[in-house]
């Protein structure tokens, strides 16, 4: 089955004029079209974001009055409907470890909000570290933790410094690395900091699941 979603914002401002409404979305154009503008802007935001929502098979449009404008797009929906005994969550049962620990090192709140939501099937704790002075504690306090997601770039101590440290205190925790940067010679730098294995962002839900399920499963956790 197909549907669409629609998405809109709302603002209060001065309004557009409904004789300027046809043409807000072509490149260039704004409502206060001369050299002495109140407002900045290039003109092109509007035409780009109809562009793309064109090209995922939507469409955008405006509705606007004195008080304020409402700028709606919609996209395709694709709803699939899995028999049952399949999915993420029946693997993460045959494999048993759906009541797992995971502790996440990742210093952006956003971030962290994130993953917790991308796990929340896989682990029946998770706990945070803002940096990896933290997650260093946390090991050495939390001996139910099972694994850690470990963020590379942190204040205070960076995830190389973390891992290193946690891997003296358990040798046999699994940490995952993670890093907004996918440079080369990033993973060869976490495994030689003792990471057992690395993902880069952003991060795809089924490859980190993946990735737990072979560290967890045959696990023996000093």
């Amino acid at each position: 089955r197909s549907t669409e979603l629609k998405f809109f914002v709302k603002d209060t401002g001065i309004g557009i004029p409904s004789d300027k409404q046809e043409f807000i979305f072509d490149v260039f154009r704004q409502i206060e079209d001369t050299h002495t503008r109140t407002y900045g802007g290039t003109g092109i935001g509007l035409s780009i974001s109809k562009r793309l929502a064109e090209l995922l098979g939507g469409r955008m449009w405006v509705d606007s009055d004195p008080n304020g404008s409402s700028f709606y797009f919609t996209i395709p929906l694709e709803l699939i409907v899995e028999p049952a005994g399949s999915g993420i969550k029946d693997e993460l049962s045959s494999a048993s470890i759906a009541d797992i620990t995971i502790l996440i090192a990742e210093d952006d709140e956003s971030s962290f909000e994130f993953l917790k939501v991308v796990l929340k099937k896989t682990a029946q704790f998770i706990l945070w570290a803002s940096n990896g002075e933290e997650a260093v504690s946390h090991c050495k306090n939390h001996p139910e933790i099972d694994l850690v997601l470990m963020d590379i770039n942190m204040p205070v101590m960076n995830g190389y410094d973390a891992t290193k440290a946690i891997k003296e205190l358990r040798p046999n925790l699994p940490i995952i690395a993670q890093t907004a940067y996918a440079i080369a010679g990033d993973r060869e730098k976490s495994l030689a900091a003792g990471c057992d294995d690395y993902i880069s962002k952003p991060i795809k839900r089924k490859e980190l699941i993946d990735k737990i399920n072979k560290l967890i499963t045959g696990k023996s956790e000093a």
